[in-house]
This record gives C-alpha cells, structure tokens and sequence, in this order.
C-alpha cells in the first residue's frame, strides 16, 4: 500500500497537491519534497488519517503501511489572518479524512505502525479523533441512543462509614427516570451520623426528580424491609402530597477522627512526661479546633472512647476531664465553657456527644448524671502552683452564691447554668442574642484521666491536693502526672465535628424522595425501581398520568412537561406527529428506559428520541422527526429543475468498523452494565468500535439499533442539495420528497399541464405540457426481428412513467403510451380521474418505476426571497427490509 501526502494552502484555490511515495520517509522529509509555505516548519501541522502528530516528533515519524488502515499524511499551513493560528482546531480543517478514521483501533494501541507508543501524545491525540459513532452523532438522520462522555463531572463521594453516594451540590441537577429503571439516587443533603445512647444512627434522603413509582427498595441488595433497626418513608412526588416527616432536618459534617491527644508519658510508672525535642510543651495535651458552618441551629462534637474507659479492665470508675472555648469568626477573645467531666468504666467503646444549641430562649434547670457519662461541669476550677485557674465565661453562671460545679449533688444549689449533663450528651444552651448566630470556632483540650475516688469535687482535688489536669507536677527537672497511664485505657477520638441546620432537606414538592434512618446500619448502595410518571395521550389529550417506556409522551414531556424550565406552550406542540408516534412505537415494541442526568434539552430529547428511531422536531411546531418504512406513502414534495437549482451532490466513503462494542445497562442482569459486540455483516473479527448506548436494556433492542446505524451510514452515505422556491415551505426536515434531475438519471423531463382530454367516460387520457420532454416506449427484446439493427440495446423494453402533482396535493403515477420521441402530447395507458387536473400542475416523466428519486429531507434553511437550500439523503427502504 502506498502513502499518499496532501496538501492545499487553505486561503487558495489552487488545486490539491498530491503525492504518493513508494517507500516511509519521516514527516519532515516528507514535508521537504511537498511545496509548502515558508513558516510550515514554525506554525504548520501535520495530520495522518486525521490525527495530528506533534511537531518536536516529526524527524522521528515514519508511516508505515499496517493493514488496511489507509496511510493520508495532511499538511495544514496556517491560515492568514483571525489572530491565534496555533490554536486553530485541525480536526475541522481535515474532518472530511478525519471521518474516515475509526478510532477503536487506534484506543487499542493500533497507532503502533506510526512508531509511536501507544500510550504516548501523540496516540492520545490520535485517539480523539471523529469515530463512526461520531460521524453517526452529526450526519445521521437518526443519531445513536449515546452522548459524548461527560468531563469534569464534580460528583464528590461521601466520606462518612454509615453512609455512601453522591450528595448534590447546590444546584446540581437532579436525576429523572425515564421508563423504567434500577437507580441508585442521589443524596439530597449529607447524610447526618450521630450517636444515640451507644448506638450510631445515620439520616439520609434520597431524591429523584418529578414524580415517580418507587419499588423495590434496597441497601446493598438486599431488601430494606429485611433489615432491623432501619426504618423509611418514601413519598412519589406529586404536589401537594404530604412533606417527608422522618427528616425534617439537615446537616454538614466534617469527619475528622483524630485522637484528643493527652499527655505524652514514659514506661516505667507511666506517669512521667517524655519529650522527643526536649521541649515539655511537647508532651502536653493537644488542643483541636474545629469550625461550625455558617450559623447552624447546633453543632456536635462526637467522641469515641475507642478502647473503652478502664483500669486494667475492671470496675474503677475512671474520669476525663474537657476543657472548651468558643469564639466568633474573626474575633480575637475566646469565651470559656464550663470545665466537663467524664466518667465512667468500660472495657466496650463508649460513644458521647457534645452539643451546641443556639436558642431564643436558654433558661431551663441543669442536670448532671449520676454514675456514667458527664457528671460534672464547672464554671471555676481553682490553679495548681504555676498552673492557671478555669473561668467560664459570666453566661453560665448565676452568681447566686452557690456551688461552682454541677452535679448530681448540686442540681438545686449550684451556679451553673445553661448546661445539660446526661449519659451520653452534654449541652451547652446558646441564646441567640447573646452568641449571635455566624461561625464559630471551637477548640477541645482533653485532661489526664483519674480515678474517680481519689476525686473531691468540692475541693477540686486529687488525693487532698489541687492538681493541674492539663498541666505537670515536679517542675522541669522531673515533670509527671498525678495519676499513672499504666494499663489505663483512655484514648479520646474527636470523629466529628457536624452542623445542623432545623431545616427541611427538601424545600419544595417536585421530589419523589425516599428518607431512611439506619440505626447501627450501613447505607451503602441504596437502589430503587423508579419508573418516571408521565402525562399520556387518552384519545382527547395529554392529561393520564401513568408510567410508560413509550418514548413519545416522555419527549412531550422534556419539551412541555411540569419539569420544564421554560415549557413549550401546548399550542406550539405537534400533537399529531407525536400521537402517531407513540401509536407506532407501542406496534414496534419501541421502549426507552434511561436516567437522565445533568443533560441539556437537546440531549435528554435525543435519547428519548433515538430509542424510538425518532428526533425532536423544531419548525413551527414542536414535534418529532421519525424514520421508518415509507415505501407505501407518496412524497409530499416534488423537486425539479423547474422548482429549484443549484442541484448537486456528495458521497461519504466512510470507513466503518467491523462491529460495535456496546456497552448498556442489561434488564436481565438487574440493570447491571453489559458489554456486547455485535458485528456489522454477523462475522467476527476486524476492527470493533467502542459505543454507549443510552435508553436500550435489552439485548434484541441493541442488536436492533446497531443493524440500523450500520444500516443507515451504508444506505445514506450520499447527501443532496439544492436551493427551492416557496413550494419548500411544505417540508419539514424528515418529509418525504422526490426529486428529478438530469444528474441522477439519463431519461429526465418535467413540465407544466397546459391542457388536457377525456374520453367517452370523462376521464382524462391525454395531457399537453408546455414543453417538450424525452419518452421511451421500446419494444422487448423478444419482439425485435433484427437485434443487431438496434443502435441502442439498453433501451429495450423501456417504458415511461408520469407522476402528476395535483391540486389537493397527491401524487399518482401513470404509463405513458406515447412512442418515442420528444413530444408535447402525453397519451396514457389507462385513463385517469379528472380530479386535482388543474392548468399548471406539475407533470414529471421517467423511466417506469424510477421517475422519481425518493429522499428525505435531512436539514431546511431559509434563504432570501421566501427561497430555501434542502438538504436531502436517500430513502433507502433497503433499511427496514430486514
């Protein structure tokens, strides 16, 4: 095979510059034998098969013929002028040879005979070039089912183990289902984990857009209603239904898991502080600091004793001591909350919470609990020598003389206010007026724990002497812990610091949304059958709400429906295009079953359409374009030289794969994905294209759609144009037309009625036109007595057709018995009907049976004048022969 090179200066109108050389030269060699411009080497590109090469590898390129891949080298001088010419796009310089490329092959490491690895530049960009499916996607009548892939998609994953998937970002769309389908919807806000008692409880809700029939709800596969501690509620979506009561709140978390770090101590009694640098600070608690987000109604600070909270595993109740301040963002003082104590004897994890509560009103009694849990708060905790004193800001404090500590002992003596002390929680009542709602910092600092009974809370002492919890005793040369860490189990985990907001997830009612609350229960995976409600045709209107995986009510929908941002008005819409749709669909077995996610209109319409061999339609009316068997209908246009100019044509040689791989979701499979390759002529082998298709779930409906692509790019590879007067105006992009011109066939002639005659029966059976036309009416080859007397054997037995326009628009087709010959006077072989015969109809004449070429009409555009340039493409019935 040989390597053929092309170049032509764009701006120019000289002719292509082709050359074939017999043996691989390198790209720059090449491009030194070819007549290129001047700055070629600085600002020129060179493509093969449409891919372009990059320019610091062309001494290092050598085309090598490989297969029956085709070798073009292309050579792209910079256009004048536009400004930026290195960034002009090549790929639309060369589309007409790029389209030629199937890139499968070339994703596959098939670039390998351009020298080049596979997994290189310049293979990546050659792998970017236009695929079959992508020549499908624009110049098919009918596009694939499929959407280009989708890129800097930000959907971020949660991070939390009670519950997964992908939470909505503010403004991000929400999915809809399309007939029927196994979705796994998305969080409509976080998920909220929180500790109840010793359990973990995880909130979550999970939506879809407009209103849905939701079955088979399951986490992890199995069925919901299988799984203890886990309850839910689901709601369809219609408005004015009842607003999901489960959850009525929502949240923000940031995960942190990180240990509360006390205080750093050696072996031996496990008391004294050790030190890596040398500096003590070092071996000190560590504060954590964590921020609410903007004004939340609470905040948590979660905590996990991980290993429990014990002495060497038995029942000595053992103490943590918390100190907490608080600041507003920005400011620069901290507010002191009451020391807290923790206590309690526990060799199984202990989870507990610290809450912040803005409210309008704060008063209320304090508690404490009694034996485990928080047992204690202080608004003031006196110094250790060297060591500071603790002073909760005056907001919790009465200042009535009582105790400065709340327990069990001084709930109705102490000064403390304004905090809540049970087992598992501990409150802090925040009156808005007083902590103005905003952002918040808070920091945590944990103590050394201590044996409960060598605890006064009276005194604040351990063993008779005040004690700094968060400090060190002995000075510099020998610093140490009044209470030994030695099998003492006490580690503190911050898991959480979360915001939350008394505010419904859902602010509206165009949500079917399932709420679930799993105590002590992963969320993972939550799927559902959803099938998308939808308006449907009931022989009067639109107005029967069913679920259905017709097509033609869902794209009534996209472009009309309650999910519209800017609804199509009812009078706009084709309503009887697309009730003869829906009727042929539900005859052909035609379904969609797709999600449809963060699409454009267009896009959504176009895979509700292609999964019904149809298309939106825009013209006047909104409606559908199909494409279907039209052998029995007649063309509602007839395009000659009389009617239109600027005929011409063009003819794609496209290189098309052996098969498609297509990958869809399989219904059979539980909607798992699939990929099947079905090949073009039924033979494995050869070159296999990557392709999605979007809507279609079983395999028939594959098999089906890929036959007709193939089908398509091989019966319509050839596109018509020309210009039409204002009788144009009668088509729309996907009508049936005829047209007749001396380019597509020998024998061609038209002209308009002038006259006519009737028999004895009244029935017309001669027509006068007002030019003359070309007839053959040739006997057969058997009735000719000397066959080498014919100047013209191909004409033997030829017989000339008429196709009359009449008045009510119709097309009938007649013989014409008149011999021979150009003539005026059109006799016929059998009369006709009188009826829609007018002076000036159009009277067009052919061969029999082909008179007329029968196209589409693949794309309209208004021109000046009430003209309009069509664009047409084959008919091709051969496509729904099978």
């Amino acid at each position: 095979m040989t390597i053929v090179a092309i170049h032509r200066d764009p701006m120019a109108m000289s002719p292509i510059s082709v050359r074939r050389l017999a043996r691989p030269v390198t790209l720059s060699e090449m491009a030194a034998g070819m007549h290129l411009p001047p700055d070629f080497a600085r600002r020129g590109r060179i493509c093969i098969n449409g891919h372009e090469v990059p320019r610091g590898v062309w001494p290092l390129v050598r085309p090598k013929p490989h297969g029956p891949v085709p070798i073009e080298v292309t050579f792209h001088a910079p256009a004048m002028g536009g400004g930026g010419g290195d960034g002009k796009n090549v790929f639309a310089l060369v589309a007409a040879i790029a389209l030629t490329v199937a890139t499968g092959f070339i994703a596959a490491n098939g670039i390998g005979f351009l020298g080049i690895a596979g997994g290189s530049t310049a293979a990546t960009l050659a792998a970017a070039g236009i695929s079959a499916l992508g020549s499908m996607l624009i110049s098919a009548l009918i596009p694939p089912p499929s959407l280009q892939q989708a890129e800097g998609k930000n959907n971020r994953a949660l991070g939390t183990a009670s519950a997964t998937g992908n939470v909505l970002e503010p403004n991000g769309a929400v999915p809809r289902v399309v007939g029927t389908r196994k979705i796994f919807p998305p969080l409509a806000a976080e998920p909220f984990v929180y500790f109840d008692g010793e359990d973990e409880v995880v909130e979550a809700i999970f939506i879809l857009a407009g209103p849905h029939k939701l079955e088979g709800l399951r986490v992890d596969g199995a069925r919901i209603e299988d799984l203890s501690g886990v309850v839910h509620e689901a709601r369809e979506g219609w408005p004015g239904d009842a607003r999901i009561s489960l959850i009525q709140r929502q949240s923000r978390t940031e995960q942190i898991g990180g240990e509360l770090r006390g205080h750093v101590v050696s072996g031996g009694d496990g008391s004294v502080l050790e030190s890596s640098s040398g500096d003590l600070s070092d071996a000190l608690p560590m504060p954590r600091t964590s921020a609410t987000r903007e004004a939340p109604d609470e905040q948590q600070l979660q905590l996990a004793f991980s290993a429990g909270l014990h002495l060497d595993g038995g029942d000595t109740k053992i103490r943590v001591p918390f100190r907490l301040r608080i600041r507003r963002f920005g400011e620069e003082t901290w507010r002191n909350l009451p020391e807290l104590h923790f206590q309690g004897a526990s060799v199984r994890a202990i989870r507990s919470t610290i809450r912040f509560r803005w409210v309008d009103d704060a008063s209320g009694s304090s508690d404490a609990a009694s034996s485990d849990g928080w047992v204690e708060a202080r608004i003031a905790s006196p110094d250790q020598d060297g060591g500071p004193d603790w002073q909760a800001d005056p907001y919790f404090d009465t200042d009535a003389g009582g105790a400065d500590y709340l327990s069990t002992s001084t709930n109705s003596t102490t000064d403390v206010q304004r905090v809540i002390l049970s087992r598992y929680e501990a409150q802090f009542l925040l009156d808005r007026e007083a902590f103005p709602p905003g952002i918040y910092e808070v920091e945590i600092t944990r103590g050394f724990a201590f044996q409960n009974g060598q605890y006064s809370a009276g005194a604040y002492t351990l063993n008779g002497a005040v004690r700094d919890f968060w400090g060190y005793q002995g000075g510099a040369a020998s610093p140490s812990i009044a209470q030994t860490r030695d099998r003492l189990a006490d580690t503190v985990q911050l898991v959480r610091s979360v915001s939350i907001w008394n505010e419904h997830p859902l602010p509206t009612d165009d949500f079917a949304a399932i709420a679930v609350v799993a105590r002590n229960q992963e969320l993972d995976d939550v799927s559902v059958l959803a099938s998308g409600y939808v308006q449907d045709w009931d022989g009067a209107g639109w107005s029967n709400w069913v679920t259905t995986s017709n097509p033609a009510p869902h794209l009534r929908d996209i472009i009309g429906g309650m999910l519209s941002a800017k609804a199509v008005h009812p009078d706009l819409v084709d309503d009887v295009a697309l009730v003869a749709w829906r009727d042929a669909c539900t005859a052909l077995g035609y379904t969609c079953n797709a999600i449809l996610e963060d699409l454009t209109v267009a896009d959504a319409a176009r895979i509700v359409g292609a999964a019904g061999y149809g298309q939106l339609g825009m013209s006047e009316k909104w409606g559908v374009v199909r494409d279907y068997d039209r052998s029995a209908e007649t063309p509602v246009q007839v395009f000659t030289p009389r009617e239109a100019q600027g005929f011409s044509w063009s003819r794609a040689f496209a290189d098309l794969p052996d098969g498609f791989r297509v990958t869809f979701v399989d219904r059979d499979r539980d909607y798992a994905q699939r990929q099947l390759v079905v090949y073009r002529d039924g033979r494995p082998g050869g070159l296999v294209e990557q392709v999605t298709y979007e809507g279609l779930v079983t395999e028939a409906e594959v098999r089906e759609r890929v036959a007709y692509d193939f089908a398509n790019a091989r019966r319509r590879g050839t596109t018509y144009s020309l210009t039409a007067s204002a009788e144009a105006v009668v088509c729309r992009r996907g009508s049936l037309v005829g047209v007749q011109h001396d380019m597509l066939t020998r024998q061609a002639g038209q002209g308009r009625v002038l006259d006519w005659e009737l028999d004895e029966a009244g029935e017309v059976m001669a027509l006068t036109l007002d030019d003359g036309i070309p007839l053959l009416n040739e006997p057969f080859m058997d009735e000719v007595p000397n066959l080498a007397a014919e100047p013209d054997l191909s004409v033997l037995g030829a017989r000339t057709g008429l196709v009359l326009r009449r008045t009510d628009g119709t097309m009938t087709t007649h013989e014409v018995s008149t011999p021979t010959g150009r003539v005026t006077r059109l006799e016929l072989s059998a009369p006709t009907s009188e009826a829609g015969i007018d002076h000036d109809i159009l009277a067009v004449v052919g061969r029999k049976a082909s008179e007329l070429r029968r196209m589409i009409v693949f794309a309209i555009e208004p021109r000046d004048e009430l003209t309009f340039d069509l664009t047409l493409v084959d008919e091709a019935p051969e496509i729904w022969a099978a």
